[in-house]
């Protein structure tokens, strides 16, 4: 007997409202067999030319399965490498991930954690699907014929960042940001995945010397920060946001915080508690976090009017609890400098430019529809920052993109990644130091945490947070120099900062190499 259940979907209206829907398990025959289900987001699109309306990229879904057995704990599904199926509708491709990218598959010790699904052809508006299976090797997971399985399907949406060189640095505008030479305020030129050495040197000048290899490494004089000048290697194996990679459209959602939380055993749940006294402390609403649990199921309780918070960013998340999801989710974390090429594209840097291009910010300080699925900021404001007023917190995820179609209109990234200035503080992997340069970007999660719910990923950075920084600024900082310099997309001034504890402007997204 076989007893399915679906998982509350996140909703994201500006960021594809993606809906996971009908989820049927096959018979349990044979070893493996289908997940079958049907999917659907808004606003999706896909560009593979080189000129208007975007990119050379797209938009997709990250989906995974979940399952348990005879009412045991929650685990990952080990998909095969064949035998899924986009169903029918949109036009898709459906391409599988393993946990090390770099080695092929093996269903025991490489298996599919999950996939990418997304366009096939060049298209926009909404992605649907019906009867799309992917291939469950049940009998890896320990699964027989005789167990009773419940399974949830989950699905996270993602951009794609194609393969391509970058400036990293924005003409030394920014606080910290890379450059150089000591003289030299050209940026980094990101060329390949290659390995990175820089030097202590006054570099060669400006203008045409803007795509030299040189390298001077600026600090922040932060006690976890390399000095002004440091000569080291960044080896090849950190990722430099030159490969093709997918990263999440938004920040996570308080709806998919909640989703994850609900899969753990309850020491796992005790572990990542954000509403204990580690974190906000309350089961109430607090910096606009609704997150509510005390035992069982997490949940966020609706606060009038349908007012559930579902798909306003999560707040509260340490460096731990984010390596926990990302790990969970089988996506890994990102470093500073593929949260730079998110923003920046291939453009040449612009001095003091944010997120979507420009130098121009625009500050949320009202909302309407607080806390529904279509909140949004008032008319003309493209970032969440400096809010100690009216606005008290993180926004929607996506809500910036509420009937705009420009770029800097919507707060967004070259490539569709939104809230990369301003909302919640971006966790990153720094460059900064010898713990964050020996990240390894081929390692992603495997959809298991340990016993205690922390990520069992031994090549990122552990729960003490070493080799971590922040990126983007959040809401809490003031438009002033302590404050909206740091939505700028070169500054680094927590670029190497250690902060473990749970605080109300911090969140995070995952990334993932492309297939």
């Amino acid at each position: 007997m076989c007893v399915v259940s679906v998982l509350i979907p996140h909703r994201e209206a500006s960021c594809g409202n993606i809906k996971v829907t009908s989820p049927q398990l096959g018979a349990l025959s044979g070893g493996s067999t289908s997940v079958t289900f049907d999917v659907t987001w808004l606003s999706s699109w896909r560009h593979t030319g080189a000129g208007a309306p975007a990119p050379n990229n797209w938009d997709a879904a990250w989906v995974f399965v979940k399952f348990r057995k005879n009412g045991g704990a929650w685990a990952h599904a080990s998909l095969n490498n064949t035998g899924h199926s986009t169903g029918s509708g949109t036009a898709a491709t459906i391409s599988v991930g393993y946990p090390d990218t770099s080695s092929a598959f093996n269903i025991a010790t490489n298996p599919g954690v999950g996939v990418f699904l997304y366009r096939s052809g060049d298209g926009a508006g909404t992605f649907a699907t019906t009867g799309t299976s992917l291939s469950w090797n049940y009998s890896q997971d320990g699964v027989t014929g005789s167990d009773t399985v419940e399974i949830r399907v989950f699905a996270i949406e993602m951009v794609y960042v194609p393969q391509g060189e970058f400036f990293a640095g924005d003409k030394a505008s920014s606080s910290y940001s890379f450059k150089q030479g000591s003289t030299d305020n050209d940026p980094w030129w990101i060329g390949s995945e290659g390995a990175i050495s820089t030097s202590n040197s006054a570099g060669t000048g400006t203008g045409a010397a803007e795509t030299a290899a040189e390298y001077y490494y600026r600090s922040d004089f932060g006690p976890n920060d390399d000095a002004n000048g440091a000569a080291f290697t960044i080896p090849s194996a950190f990722p430099k946001g030159y490969q093709p990679h997918y990263m999440m459209k938004g920040e996570i959602s308080q709806g998919q915080w909640v989703a994850f939380f609900n899969t753990l055993t309850a020491t796992q749940m005790s572990t990542r508690d954000i509403t204990a006294a580690s974190g906000k402390n309350s089961d109430n609403i607090l910096s606009r976090n609704n997150v509510s649990w005390s035992s069982g199921d997490a949940t966020l309780p609706d606060r009038g009017a349908g007012a559930t918070y579902e798909a306003v960013a999560m707040a509260y998340i340490s460096w731990a609890d984010l390596a926990a999801y990302l790990d969970w989710s089988g996506l890994r974390p990102m470093s500073e400098l593929e949260y730079e090429r998110a923003g920046r594209g291939p453009y040449n840097a612009v001095s003091g430019e944010y997120a979507w291009g420009s130098t121009t910010i625009t500050q949320a300080s009202s909302i309407s529809n607080d806390g529904l699925a279509a909140e949004r900021a008032q008319s003309g404001a493209n970032a969440a920052y400096g809010n100690h007023g009216s606005v008290q917190g993180p926004l929607r995820v996506g809500s910036f993109a509420y009937g705009v179609a420009s770029r800097q209109a919507s707060g967004s990234g070259y490539y569709g990644a939104m809230e990369l200035s301003g909302n919640l503080f971006e966790r990153v992997v720094t460059v900064g130091n010898s713990s964050g340069r020996s990240f390894q970007g081929r390692y992603h999660g495997n959809g298991a945490l340990n016993s205690s719910g922390d990520s069992d990923v031994t090549t990122w950075p552990g729960t003490a947070a070493s080799g971590t920084g922040q990126r983007g600024g959040s809401w809490a900082n003031y438009s002033n120099f302590l404050g909206s310099h740091y939505q700028k997309l070169s500054d680094r001034t927590n670029s190497a900062s250690i902060v473990t504890g749970r605080q109300a402007d911090y969140g995070g997204r995952g990334v993932r190499v492309a297939p």
